[in-house]
C-alpha cells in the first residue's frame, strides 16, 4: 500500500549500553509496565474513530506503538497510524495517557497531526508525561466527523537516505540523513521527520521528531533530529510527512 511516508533502511546502533525492554501494539489494547525510570514498557493502545460511524471504512487506527521512560520520568514514544478509510482524515488527534499501577491517570497529552490520505500510514514520535513515570501508557486517535474530506489515495512523496546516528558525548544522539521530495510540482514549506527506535525484537522503544523547512519540489536536503534520554535500541527508522 502506498503512503506519503517513505521508510529509511534500518540502521543498527549499539552506542546506548543500558538494557531495555519495550512493547508495542497492533491495534488492540495490551497491558504493560515500566519497572523503573529509563526502562521501556509495553503499550496499551486504544483505537479511535471519527465519531459513531455506522460504517468502519472511515477510520484512523494505531497499528503500532511503543515507549520508554527516561531518568526524569518523561515518556519517549513512537506510533504508526493508518487511515483505513476512503476519505482523507484531517487533523487527527493522538491522545497519550499515562497511568500508574492502580490505573490512575498520571499524565495526559495530545498531539494534532496534519492529515492522512486514504490508505496512508504515518509515523510520529515525541515526548509526553509530567515527570511521574507511568506504569502503562495508552495511545488513542480520534478524528472529528467534520474533518473527513474527499481525496485521492496517497502516493510516495519522500525518499530518505544516508541515515546515521551521531553520539554527541553529552547523552544525546543526533539522527541525521537526507530527504528527497518526490513531488514534481509542489514546494513544501515544512516537512516533519520522525525517528522510531526499535529493540532487537523489532518492538518500538521510543522516538523523536524534527522538522525540515522549505523543501522544494524534486530537491534534496539534510535533516537532523535530536534524541535525548535515548533508551537502549538496536535499529531505527526514519519517516517523513508533509507538515503544511
Amino acid at each position: 500500500m502506498k503512503g506519503i511516508i517513505q521508510k529509511a533502511s534500518l540502521v543498527g546502533c549499539t552506542a546506548v549500553l543500558a538494557l531495555a525492554v519495550a512493547g508495542c501494539s497492533s491495534g488492540s489494547e495490551t497491558e504493560g509496565q515500566s519497572d523503573a525510570a529509563g526502562a521501556p514498557g509495553q503499550t496499551e493502545s486504544a483505537q479511535g474513530s471519527a465519531g459513531q460511524r455506522e460504517e468502519a471504512k472511515n477510520e484512523v487506527v494505531v497499528v503500532e506503538s511503543g515507549w520508554s521512560v527516561d531518568d526524569q520520568g518523561y515518556v519517549h514514544y513512537g506510533i504508526v497510524l493508518e487511515n483505513e478509510g476512503d476519505m482523507a482524515a484531517m487533523f487527527p488527534a493522538v491522545k497519550i495517557t499515562g497511568k500508574d499501577a492502580d490505573g490512575n491517570v498520571v499524565s495526559s497529552d495530545e498531539q494534532i497531526l496534519m492529515g492522512l490520505k486514504p490508505g496512508q500510514r504515518v509515523a510520529w514520535a515525541g515526548q509526553a508525561g509530567t515527570g511521574t513515570a507511568p506504569a502503562t501508557v495508552e495511545f488513542g486517535v480520534n478524528v472529528s466527523e467534520s474533518s473527513w474530506q474527499k481525496a485521492e489515495a496517497a502516493e510516495d512523496a519522500f525518499e530518505i537516505s544516508g541515515t546515521t546516528a551521531q553520539e554527541s558525548g553529552f547523552g544525546t544522539v543526533n539522527f541525521v540523513g537526507e530527504i528527497t521530495s518526490l513531488l514534481e510540482d509542489e514546494d513544501l514549506g515544512m516537512v516533519a521527520v520522525s525517528v522510531l527506535l526499535r529493540d532487537g525484537s523489532g518492538a518500538i522503544v521510543g522516538g523523536y521528531s524534527g522538522f525540515v523547512n522549505n523543501l522544494a519540489a524534486g530537491s534534496t536536503t539534510s535533516f537532523d533530529v535530536l534524541g535525548y534520554g535515548v533508551p537502549a535500541y538496536e535499529t531505527f527508522e526514519v519517516f517523513a510527512q508533509s507538515w503544511t
